[in-house]
């Protein structure tokens, strides 16, 4: 039987995530749940529902056609998780399309194809394939299938992770075929990053010395500025000097965005960051000080 794995999203034509033009694959469930994720659709590795309201025209068919009752509306998201067994057929029958998937399973070859659908761009552009999510190196059998034959076609490959992977199954599956690895650096301190990312960051920044060591992939190291928590100035120099003590002189640093709240009620969820505001012009300034001596891109 051949090998399947949810993917929420397949976004061709990206230019945000690596060099060139690239097809990028979000991979559903992360072992961290960080509280102020981008990409709260992919942070369960299971199936689930997501409900716009926008889309909602109120007709009802939902509600009729579920026989597991796991649908009603009494303000906000509709469906009683616990009752709904994901049968779909909500989704089948809704006439706004409101109700849709959080992500679907994609088989090997059923990706393989989408991507080499731009190959074209990919080699006019120094572009390629980004795997993101979510986190991919939970899908390591999957991308050990995945991964070769398209390093046979030389598609540049780049993997986005936030570093809590089991290394050997990593440098045995994944790493060989990867060309560019994101590497997330969130807190310096453990207690802060089990506190606002749900795990400690012991092996995180182990795997990360680990992957400095080695020659065979480019490593950028990200930092996501998350005000109040990430963006403060003690987590911001403890980082900056972490990064210096491995001979590192370059770093991503991403502002935050705060659109990923809305995808939150679709989902039926809360949230437990409530900045939603960008970044101002002070508190980038703030950072670019601390990491004046870094080459990054400007922002």
């Amino acid at each position: 039987m051949e090998k399947k794995t949810l993917v929420v999203e397949v976004k061709r034509n990206s230019l945000d995530d690596g060099p060139g033009v690239r097809t990028v694959v979000f991979f559903k469930g992360c072992p961290l749940g960080c509280v102020w994720c981008q990409n709260p659709e992919t942070k369960s590795a299971a199936q689930e529902i997501a409900w716009t309201s926008d889309d909602c025209i109120g007709c009802g068919t939902c509600v009729d056609v579920c026989d597991a009752n796991a649908i009603a509306f009494a303000g906000g998201y509709p469906i009683n998780r616990s009752r709904c067994s994901l049968c779909g057929v909500c989704v089948e029958q809704c006439r706004g399309r409101a109700l849709k998937f959080a992500g679907r399973e994609y088989s090997i070859d059923e990706l393989t194809k989408l991507i080499i659908k731009d190959e074209v761009f990919y080699r006019n552009t120094g572009g390629g394939l980004t795997l993101s999510g979510g986190e991919p190196t939970l899908h390591s059998e999957y991308l050990e299938q995945l991964l070769p034959p398209l390093k046979t076609r030389d598609i540049h490959v780049c993997l986005e992770t936030c570093g809590l992977y089991a290394r050997d199954n990593f440098e045995q599956r994944i790493l060989p075929y990867v060309d560019l690895v994101y590497f997330d650096l969130k807190l310096f301190d453990s207690a802060a990053h089990r506190f606002y990312c749900r795990a400690g960051n012991e092996i995180i920044l182990a795997n990360f010395a680990a992957l400095t060591r080695q020659k065979t992939v480019e490593l950028v190291p990200r930092i996501p500025l998350v005000p109040g928590i990430t963006a403060t100035v003690d987590n911001l120099k403890k980082l900056r000097d972490y990064l210096a003590s491995l001979g590192l002189s370059h770093v991503e640093l991403l502002p935050y965005n705060p659109l990923w709240q809305s995808k939150l009620t679709t989902l039926g969820l809360k949230s437990e960051y409530e900045r939603s505001t960008w970044m101002d012009q002070e508190e980038k300034e703030t950072v670019r000080e601390i990491f004046k001596l870094f080459d990054f891109e400007e922002f």
